[in-house]
């Protein structure tokens, strides 16, 4: 035979052998297995589009295509196979990365004669989180643990764990809970926290800095950090840095706080107009005993002023305009300052409050703070929480009560503005109270030696239970007996609330009495002539207002229909069943038959009232809604006022509440059995929780002192320094 002949058929015998050996391991190949490596060949390797070709439809915006950049893979192999009795195959491959491999599952599935992927690698984008630990689990590998808005989650990192700072938020790209990507996010550092809405924090060099709607507040807690349910961030705290993710959505989404770095000694006023009708100002015009400055920080603008200058901020739109003698100095869109040198007052000449009835307007220790809003003028008084407490004092307790009361008072109103302080009060206003009863009465009556003197001798003084600072609520006067705080107060819709156990029922008076959760017992105590209790000095300590049907009908048809609206909870409408529902109520509830208590709390007061018209039977929950519905104030043209007449013969006319819930109610009717007139008999005034302050007023008589008097109405709290 020729040699070339046996050349060529020896080299054509190869290449057969070859073919042959190429199309066996084809034919032998899985098929599944082979859809991902075309799939992955053409997304890595050739990174061009035809990796769609081996999708199924249901896949083509599935995160691991839309997140995972071409960038992060460098080379993969497939591992193995397995089909199940489903008929889905699952494949598993190695993909290679720069920092290390990880090993992730495909499933595959024939349809219509051809093999698709129908489930990529689980991909999930945390752009906000905070890793709390990392520990080993390999030579390879660690654990990395991390806290998303206060819930754990566990991922694997690949030889890049000593990249990841603990407690220092930053974004996370997972692939089947490995890390793909690690981003530390961007930090913006924050001097003093201004205000607070949804939208922003205000800070006070920055000014106003964008939050995401998703927002998460975290806590230093000694080493670690912890997330913070509520979310909220205290006004006035310094020193708190917020993070957004490096990539996409540039608003903030952490903020990091420490408490130690809120001061204590310091309290943020919002200042109501005159007459407490509102804390939205057009105009605000300022003056000062001593010389002053007003600045505006983040305009980078300052103006000085001699003693007894005034000067005007008017608002217009979203800014406040500075103007002395009628020029216009500059307007702007952020928060100015106000402060007076050598400690001096400065009066708010547009304000008028009970002692500066010469219209000169009302003077403020500490700084004064305008704040444009789309709504008016926001004006917050900053002050040292004691000398606050020096206008909250005089102006919460009448000073003829004495030193010892007055002391009593300095000690239950600090406690309620420190608790303030944590709360969010006023957040969006960048308030912790605001001057009115909504919190604490503030500058209403001018400040009184006694009154600092009280504040002065308890300096720093406040109750706690443990840890945590007691909730001192008061009120003005007791009918004998006070009320447990779940059953005045609801929670989150809740009614009768949480139990507090130092704010509970308890007799103002020596001696006992049965229950009066009874309607028979709490009538007959109300009536007794003759009570030794510690809140007799009080016009309301014992009262009676009467109403005719037609005075009662109007208050209610005034009255209900507004309630159901606010509070649709608690006023309910019996239905065809019997059963009370949350319903909308008519302006016109027709003709009253009938009003009775049908619950009671064990201090009395009213839980429950039941009202019957012709057109409805109705229940109102909660003393304050009682309080407000049976109003007595003259609705009827004709009819004479209202009259309320208290037990020392004090007659009082259109009250804007009754006094108290803690009251009984005796219906009169014709001989026809039809009503014809209503009277309302109780005692006290005020929501009847913690302490009574015309009960603190006869216990110092008594001789009892501050601290006994504190432990009398908060069982078990302990007097300390707060600073």
């Amino acid at each position: 035979m020729n040699k070339h002949i046996i050349t060529y058929l020896s080299i054509a015998i190869g290449i057969l052998l070859a073919t042959l050996a190429v199309l066996f391991i084809f034919l032998k190949a899985d098929p599944s297995e082979k859809t991902v490596e075309l799939f992955l060949e053409s997304y890595i390797k050739n990174k061009d589009d035809r990796f769609l070709e081996f999708l199924s439809p249901s896949l083509k915006e599935h995160p691991f295509i839309n997140l995972i950049s071409h960038e992060y893979f460098i080379d993969f192999k497939i591992l193995d196979s397995e089909k199940s009795d489903a008929g889905l195959s699952k494949v598993w491959v190695s993909i290679r990365l720069k920092d290390g491999t990880i090993t992730v599952p495909f499933a595959v599935e024939r349809i219509q004669n051809k093999n698709y992927i129908v489930s990529l690698p689980k991909t999930s984008n945390i752009d906000a989180a905070i890793p709390v630990e990392v520990t080993e689990k390999d030579k390879k590998t660690s654990i990395c643990k991390i806290d998303v808005k206060g819930t754990h989650l566990y991922c694997l990192s690949i030889s890049n764990s000593e990249k990841i700072e603990i407690g220092s938020p930053a974004s996370f790209l997972l692939v089947e809970d490995y890390i793909i990507n690690y981003e530390p996010m961007i930090a913006t550092h924050i001097d003093k926290v201004m205000a607070v809405s949804q939208d922003y924090i205000e800070d006070s060099i920055n000014g106003k800095i964008p939050i995401a709607s998703e927002f998460a507040v975290y806590e230093i807690k000694k080493e670690s950090v912890e997330y913070l349910l509520d979310s909220h961030i205290p006004i006035g705290i310094r020193d708190i840095v917020l993070y957004r993710p490096k990539q996409g959505n540039s608003k903030n989404k952490i903020a990091i706080i420490d408490r130690q770095n809120l001061p204590r000694n310091v309290i943020r006023v919002v200042l109501n107009n005159s007459n407490f009708n509102g804390l939205f100002h057009d105009e605000v015009t300022l003056s000062c005993d001593q010389a002053f400055t007003v600045k505006n920080i983040i305009d980078s603008q300052e103006y000085s002023f001699e003693k007894g200058d005034k000067i005007t901020i008017r608002h217009d739109g979203a800014e406040a305009v500075l103007y002395h003698e009628g020029v216009r100095l500059h307007s702007s869109p952020n928060r100015w300052y106000v402060e007076a040198k050598d400690d001096g007052l400065i009066v708010v000449n547009n304000i008028y409050r009970s002692h500066t009835h010469n219209k000169t307007g009302t003077p403020y220790r500490g700084t004064l703070e305008i704040a444009p809003s789309e709504n008016g003028l926001v004006l917050v008084n900053e002050v040292f929480l004691e000398h606050y407490l020096y206008s909250v004092v005089p102006s919460e307790m009448p000073i003829r009560f004495g030193l010892e009361a007055l002391k009593v008072q300095a000690i239950v109103a600090r406690s309620y503005a420190l608790r303030c302080l944590e709360s969010k009060g006023f957040s969006s206003l960048g308030a912790h109270v605001d001057d009115s009863t909504a919190s604490q009465v503030y500058n209403n009556i001018e400040e009184q030696p006694i009154a600092i003197q009280a504040v002065r001798e308890t300096h720093g003084l406040v109750p706690f239970i443990g840890d945590e600072i007691v909730d001192t609520r008061f009120f003005s006067t007791s009918c004998g007996y006070t009320a447990n705080a779940h059953e005045v107060w609801s929670y989150e819709d809740q009614f009768p609330g949480l139990e507090i156990p130092y704010l509970s029922a308890k007799a103002q008076f020596p001696g006992d009495v049965p229950s009066l959760y009874n309607e028979e017992n709490f009538r007959a105590f109300i009536d007794q002539k003759e009570i030794n209790g510690y809140d007799k000095f009080s016009p309301y300590f014992r009262w009676t207002v009467d109403f005719t049907r037609q005075q009662l009908e109007a208050v209610i048809n005034k009255h209900l229909s507004e309630l159901q609206k606010s509070q649709p909870s608690f006023i309910l409408t019996k239905g065809t069943d019997g059963n009370f529902v949350s319903k909308e109520i008519p302006e016109d509830i027709g003709e009253l038959q009938n009003i009775e208590v049908v619950r009671r709390g064990e201090g009395g007061n009213i839980m429950e009232l039941e009202i019957s018209t012709t057109h409805g039977t109705f229940k109102i929950i909660k003393e304050l809604n009682i309080r407000r519905l049976l109003q007595p104030i003259n609705l009827v043209a004709g009819e004479e006022p209202i009259q309320l007449k208290c037990h020392d013969g004090t007659i009082l006319t259109d009250l804007p509440l009754l006094p108290s819930a803690f009251a009984y109610i005796e219906t009169h009717r014709d001989a026809n059995g039809q009503l014809t007139s209503v009277r309302i008999k109780g005692g006290g005034y005020g929501h009847g929780v913690g302490l009574s302050q015309y009960g603190c007023y006869g216990l110092t008589l008594m001789g009892k002192s501050y601290d006994e008097i504190i432990e009398h109405y908060y069982p078990g709290a302990e007097l300390r320094t707060i600073y």
